[in-house]
Formats: structure tokens, C-alpha cells, sequence
């Protein structure tokens, strides 16, 4: 008999270690956007690539919609380690990195491709690398989109056409100074209060990605949308340093990997819908125009040099120069065919 009850207590405590060590172990991401979002869709790709090449030892948990706070808050909870990743739009990055500031050069880039090419390079590796300073490790660049400008007054077809608006900003400091520099008057306002605000009529327009237009009904509530591109704005995904270091190599691989295949789906995504969104938008009653590139060129004028100014001065002004080379290398190996 004593013998049964210690092989029923070995057995038992067998069985306890292996539901120990076949534990799932959380990735927990905080996301502001919905699910049908195109980072979202592209964190959905990077959930199921990670559960199924790690046989479930990793369990990736996605949470939409600022569930667990906002951009700013999250990405200081994955600094503390309270969570294990997030995504956050460039202008809350500054607040934890001064170097994101480089990302809020205005109209530094003409197309995705001129962007994708810098975030995928040096430039952009470089920026990532600079995070595990403040105990963040950077894994991909997920899609969010060029900002365009909204408003409920008229058409911006030309830098005059800015003068004056009341336009709502993200709290990024680079960002008021540029739509200053344009003649608006920029007023910072958390994304989770952006519809109240344009419903309330507390400002005349915004700024955002087609996608962010698009899903949070700015068509209800604003009557023009003009296509300046002014800035790109990826939605970098960092996860806590330490927890990354502690898993294992084989896990790394695969968490990194897939995250920048998550990231290339996102922008696919992105693309593809964009022209559809427009074309969304205009059914929803909204007025939407492109801007000439000769008026984007006088928006650039208005802004570039004392931004550029201004981010050197609050950083490291070496690395600021270095990212705009990258630019220009860019450009001239996408001129060359490169």
C-alpha cells in the first residue's frame, strides 16, 4: 500500500512539472488601434507565426484599442517591465528616446518607398539600436502611414491655406512647431479624446493616417481631408529588453523574425486599402484633394530647416545628420534603380 502511495505521489508530482514546463509563456502587446487596424492585422500574423513555430511555448496576446493605456503609458509599462511589448506612434517614442525625433522631420520622405528603404537600413537599425539604452528592444517598423490633415472649414490646397486653423496635434513637441511654422494653431490632444474634440468642435481639424480616419469616423465630424503627406509614421514595436534577453536564441529567432514579417504584412495591407479608404471617404460625403508636390515643396521650406534645427538641439545632432544622409541615399539608390 505504501508503495502505491508513493508512485501515485511520484506520478503526480511528474505531472506537475510537465504542466510547469510546457507553461505558455504570455507575450502580452498593447495596441491603440482596433483590430481590423493594418498593425493589428500585421500583429495577428506575428501571433500566429510565434505560437506555431515556438509549439505553443510562447502565447501572444493582443489588446486593442488602448485597453491597457495609451501609446505613452504602454511603452513606459514595457520600459518597467510590466509588459512585454507595445506599439506607439513616433511622437510618445520621443518622450522615452530623443533620437524618435528624427521622425517628425516634416515631408522628409515622397513615398513609402523612400520610407521603407530608410526604416529598413542603416538609419532605421540604427534608431532601434539606440532604444536598448533605456531597456527597450526594438523588433519591427509596424505600418500606420503617411499624416494627412483634416478640417471642417475648407480645402488645403496651398501653405496659405493653413493660416489660421485650429489643428489637433499629437503631444509631440516637433509636431506643434511644425504646424506652427505652416500658420495653424496647433493644440495637443490624446488619440483616445480625438473624436470628442472634433465633434465638440474644440478645434477645426486634425492630422492622421488614412487608416486613422477612416476608423475613427472622422467623416461624421470633418468635411475636408488633403492628401500633404507631411509626415511618416511608422508604429515601432519594442518589447522590454530583459524579457527579450531571456528567452532562448531559438525563440529570438523566431519572435524577431516574425515580427518583421508582421511588418511587411502591415504595410501591404496599408497599401492596398489606401486608395479604397479615399474613395470610403469621399461616399461618406467627405471632400478629399491631393496636393501638388510645388505646394508641398513651400510646406517643406516652411518647416524643414528650423525642425531639423530644433531636434539638434535636443539631441544627438550627429545622429540627426546621419539619418538625413540616409534619406539622401535612398533616394538617389531608388533614382538609380537600385
Amino acid at each position: 500500500m505504501r508503495k502505491r502511495v508513493v508512485l501515485l505521489v511520484a506520478l503526480i508530482f511528474v505531472l506537475a512539472m510537465a504542466s510547469v514546463s510546457f507553461a505558455a509563456k504570455p507575450i502580452r502587446i498593447s495596441l491603440c488601434n482596433s483590430e481590423t487596424h493594418p498593425q493589428s492585422i500585421g500583429l495577428q500574423l506575428f501571433k500566429e507565426l510565434v505560437e506555431k513555430q515556438t509549439n505553443g511555448e510562447l502565447k501572444v496576446n493582443l489588446y486593442y484599442n488602448s485597453q491597457l493605456g495609451g501609446e505613452r503609458e504602454s511603452v513606459e509599462q514595457v520600459k518597467n517591465g510590466l509588459l512585454e511589448m507595445a506599439t506607439a506612434s513616433a511622437g510618445p517614442m520621443t518622450t522615452f528616446n530623443n533620437k524618435f525625433m528624427v521622425l517628425d522631420i516634416p515631408y522628409s520622405f515622397n513615398d513609402y518607398n523612400e520610407a521603407w528603404l530608410v526604416m529598413d537600413g542603416p538609419a532605421g537599425n540604427a534608431l532601434f539600436a539606440s532604444c536598448e539604452a533605456i531597456g527597450l528592444k526594438g523588433l519591427a517598423w509596424m505600418e500606420n502611414g503617411f499624416r494627412h490633415t483634416t478640417n471642417s472649414t475648407k480645402a488645403i490646397n496651398t501653405l496659405e491655406d493653413f493660416k489660421g486653423l485650429k489643428i489637433r496635434t499629437m503631444e509631440a513637441p516637433m509636431h506643434m512647431e511644425a504646424f506652427k511654422n505652416l500658420g495653424a494653431n496647433p493644440t495637443p490632444v490624446p488619440w483616445t479624446e480625438l473624436y470628442l474634440v472634433m465633434q465638440q468642435r474644440v478645434v477645426d481639424g486634425q492630422e492622421n493616417p488614412l487608416a486613422n480616419i477612416w476608423e475613427v469616423k472622422m467623416y461624421e465630424v470633418q468635411k475636408f481631408v488633403s492628401l500633404d503627406g507631411h509626415i511618416y509614421d511608422p508604429m515601432p514595436l519594442v518589447a522590454n529588453l530583459d524579457w527579450y534577453n531571456g528567452l532562448t536564441k531559438e525563440q529570438q529567432t523566431i519572435v524577431s523574425t516574425a515580427a518583421i514579417l508582421g511588418q511587411n504584412y502591415s504595410r501591404a495591407v496599408n497599401a492596398a486599402r489606401e486608395r479604397y479608404i479615399v474613395d470610403l471617404l469621399r461616399s461618406k460625403g467627405m471632400e478629399v484633394n491631393e496636393v501638388s508636390e510645388a505646394e508641398k515643396g513651400k510646406m517643406r521650406a516652411a518647416t524643414q530647416e528650423s525642425i531639423i534645427k530644433s531636434i539638434k538641439e535636443k539631441t544627438d545632432a550627429a545622429f540627426v545628420d546621419e539619418w538625413l544622409s540616409g534619406i539622401e541615399k535612398a533616394r538617389k539608390d531608388i533614382k538609380a534603380g537600385l
